[in-house]
């Protein structure tokens, strides 16, 4: 409590600008990119890869957020948004490089890491920075970048894939590649923004890491999502792969809840669960956020 007293109003206007700008990349990435992919697999040519684009931010930032959320506790959430920040806005760089649709999975995977921290401490910030009967109007605010992010971010992609293409020292760079070039100077004013006015947050240092827990989040949350792409398609839903790929997932998962039951600083502790509140907001953003990814994702390869 008294951190938060120490805050001058003029550290938490900058602080949550910024932050404001960090959340609208991430909510911004996942809509603005699903436009041009249609074009991205016209040139790169891998239409059999095509959900993997997405998919493969989608994983990579879902595994880390509780990752994230637990090293923001214990190295602070100033050092946890910039590496976060640093390792999007590589991962944008690098996507936008791409020549092949391997190395554009691979690079949004890498995206999708950083995404993860922007996420997951943004929320975390802004409950650091404002007292709980603040935080309301700033969930809401932040709630709103994240709409107005699902109106505009297809409107950019198709802007850029249509008209974005640049001829710069004989060399053609394809509109769609702005799209992850976007990112870079909006990454960069949100870091200056970060490194000179945020302020140095309380944390616990020195906290444990549950180095097992993370293991094993990412051990049952991979294969399954593995098997979920591949049933079906590539394989047969009862082909050895993936019902070996869903046990792994089910077995993971039931190490992960037998850790986290018995560490001392647990990355999810279970008696969130016990919050009905907490488990039917989850819930809910569970399934809406399937029926819109699906939406946004397939879409544009349809129109």
């Amino acid at each position: 409590m008294q951190d938060r007293q120490t805050f001058t109003s003029d550290e938490r206007r900058i602080t949550l600008i910024a932050v404001m700008i960090v959340f609208s990349l991430s909510a911004l990435d996942q809509t603005i990119v699903s436009t041009a992919m249609p074009r991205i697999v016209a040139e790169l040519k891998g239409l059999n890869l095509y959900a993997w684009v997405t998919t493969g931010y989608l994983l990579t930032s879902t595994v880390m957020v509780p990752i994230w959320g637990k090293l923001s506790d214990s190295h602070g959430r100033k050092r946890i948004m910039l590496a976060g920040i640093g390792i999007f806005l590589l991962g944008s760089w690098l996507s936008g490089l791409s020549t092949s649709m391997v190395q554009l999975i691979v690079f949004r995977a890498i995206q999708g890491i950083g995404g993860g921290a922007l996420f997951t401490t943004a929320f975390a910030i802004i409950a650091d920075l404002f007292e709980p009967r603040e935080r309301s109007k700033f969930g809401g605010l932040f709630g709103s970048v994240f709409g107005l992010a699902s109106l505009i971010g297809p409107v950019v992609g198709g802007f850029f894939t249509e008209h974005g293409t640049v001829h710069l020292l004989g060399q053609t760079i394809a509109g769609w590649r702005w799209v992850f070039y976007l990112n870079l100077p909006l990454s960069a004013l949100a870091l200056f923004m970060i490194i000179v006015k945020m302020p140095k947050l309380a944390h616990s240092d020195g906290a444990p890491i549950d180095v097992m827990g993370a293991g094993l989040i990412i051990a049952a949350f991979v294969p399954l999502l593995l098997a979920l792409s591949w049933g079906g398609q590539t394989y047969p839903w009862g082909s050895p792969i993936i019902v070996g790929l869903l046990v792994l997932a089910a077995a993971s998962l039931g190490g992960f809840l037998y850790i986290e039951s018995k560490v001392r600083e647990p990355i999810m502790p279970l008696e969130l669960f016990a919050n009905r509140i907490f488990v039917t907001c989850n819930s809910a953003g569970f399934i809406v956020s399937m029926a819109f990814m699906g939406v946004v994702t397939f879409l544009p390869l349809f129109m």
